[in-house]
């Protein structure tokens, strides 16, 4: 390898110096002030565990994205991916006979094989909370209501909250009877609001007229409290309904808390990965053109980990917020010591407390 490769670090990879790497540390300790400040407790997960967890959270989709390698011993391993996988197999193993609700926060890099896109390479950091056993609106609006916080610490007024549900798309599609790779193929286009490729789709799917009508209007359903009406108008059948009137009792709430101009009612919100049951939501920040946080209930992970619990979170993409945030960093100033003079001076004054620079 020549010196001038050195210098190079992979595709997709970053390194963090000085001053930025302080804003960095700022930043992180600022929102773990907050999720502190709910009684939530760090966790740190290993940087690499066994690749079916990461399967069996993210499910076979995003697999390819997964970097993964074979240890000594021939265990198939990974490099962690994503957060919420390895804090449900602790939860679930280690924590199994811990008091209920828990709450737990994480920081840190995770590294996925994907194409560098805006804000995010394939190793970025993300910092977020988990909540495990506890059901309904309650956990769910805490989790909102401190994901508003941060925005607000953080100095963030111009931000929106785009809060939707995979139940109300899956009572839909459930009693179409469609194969798994159609229904993929569904998600894909409404995912990206494809008016195009959804008709050309439509054309190929055995659905009557008024199925038809239900789907081209998914992508449309985004906005205040009247498209949960609208959406009512559409749909009868019990899950797409009670996600309707789980969604609703939460805008009422935000509407109390004065805090609704944050929130908007997003039907279309169907991406994710696997592990999502309930609501799912994604944040946005004004002038800047993708999220900065996503999350959502998850209530069948842990089972897959041996404990079925009711699970819901997020996460900051860390390397976002550093495009809109500039924490305020402390400048500290050094006395300039003379080694030639012995190291006496430099001790006494880090003794009080007082940064040193040698001079060599």
């Amino acid at each position: 390898m020549s010196a001038a490769s050195y210098a190079q670090i992979p595709p997709g990879t970053q390194i963090v110096i000085g001053r930025a790497a302080r804003r960095r540390r700022v930043l992180e300790r600022t929102i773990c002030s907050v999720f502190e400040g709910w009684s939530y407790e760090e966790i740190i997960p290993p940087i690499f565990d066994y690749y079916d967890v990461f399967v069996k959270g993210m499910g076979t989709g995003p697999e390819e994205q997964i970097y993964r390698f074979i240890d000594r011993e021939g265990n198939i391993l990974a490099l962690r991916p994503e957060f919420t996988s390895l804090v449900a197999k602790t939860v679930a193993t280690r924590l199994a006979s811990s008091p209920k609700p828990i709450r737990l926060y994480y920081s840190g890099e995770v590294l996925r094989f994907e194409k560098p896109k805006g804000g995010r390479q394939r190793e970025f950091a993300q910092i977020g909370i988990e909540h495990y056993g506890a059901s309904g609106k309650t956990a769910d609006v805490e989790i909102l209501l401190i994901a508003v916080e941060t925005f607000q610490r953080l100095g963030i007024q111009a931000f929106q909250i785009n809060l939707g549900s995979v139940d109300f798309f899956g009572g839909i599609v459930d009693r179409m009877e469609l194969p798994a790779d159609r229904i993929a193929e569904l998600k894909d286009v409404l995912n990206v609001k494809d008016r195009s490729g959804l008709e050309a789709l439509l054309e190929k799917l055995p659905l009557g007229d008024r199925r038809k009508k239900i789907l081209r209007a998914v992508p449309h359903l985004t906005g205040g409290k009247a498209v949960i009406a609208e959406a009512r108008e559409l749909v009868r059948n019990p899950r797409s309904v009670e996600a309707l009137d789980h969604l609703e009792e939460i805008y009422s709430i935000f509407q109390r808390l004065d805090l609704a101009q944050h929130l908007t009612i997003d039907l279309g919100e169907i991406r994710g990965f696997d592990y999502y049951s309930g609501i799912l939501f994604r944040a946005y920040v004004r002038d800047l053109g993708f999220e900065v946080a996503s999350g959502g209930r998850y209530d069948g992970l842990p089972g897959a980990f041996g404990e079925d619990l009711p699970a819901v979170g997020f996460s900051f993409s860390v390397d976002r917020l550093e495009q809109i945030v500039t924490p305020e960093i402390a400048e500290v100033e050094a006395a300039s010591i003379d080694v030639d003079d012995g190291f006496d001076e430099a001790l006494q004054l880090r003794r009080s407390g007082k940064a040193v620079r040698l001079c060599l």
